[in-house]
């Protein structure tokens, strides 16, 4: 309870350190395994998956784009939803480290 702050003393003037999850999410394709994958708070160099170097960041967009024409309609579907969810869940930038690690 010592962390709580009133609402008397909480000071509205200060903007609060949030960040969508889509907007700290980076999104990557590899040439030369053809792979699309997206990484929270963390530059790679590598591939995952064939750790080749010869990978390019993509937009938000594109790479929503990409993955949309390798899928199903009804899976396009579930991309949508899990798309919006991203946009929609904010992440505390106070408690966030480099690595997808929270503080405690």
């Amino acid at each position: 309870m010592r962390w709580i702050k009133k609402f008397e003393t909480f000071d509205f003037s200060q903007t609060l350190p949030l960040a969508s999850k889509s907007d700290l999410t980076l999104f990557y394709h590899c040439d030369d395994c053809d792979v699309l994958w997206k990484v929270l708070n963390d530059e790679v160099s590598n591939c995952k998956f064939c750790k080749s170097s010869s990978i390019e960041e993509l937009s938000k967009d594109e790479w929503y784009e990409t993955i949309g024409d390798r899928l199903d309609d009804d899976e396009v579907g579930e991309l949508n939803s899990k798309r919006k969810l991203d946009d929609e869940e904010f992440l505390d930038l106070y408690n966030l480290k480099k690595g997808n690690n929270y503080v405690d």
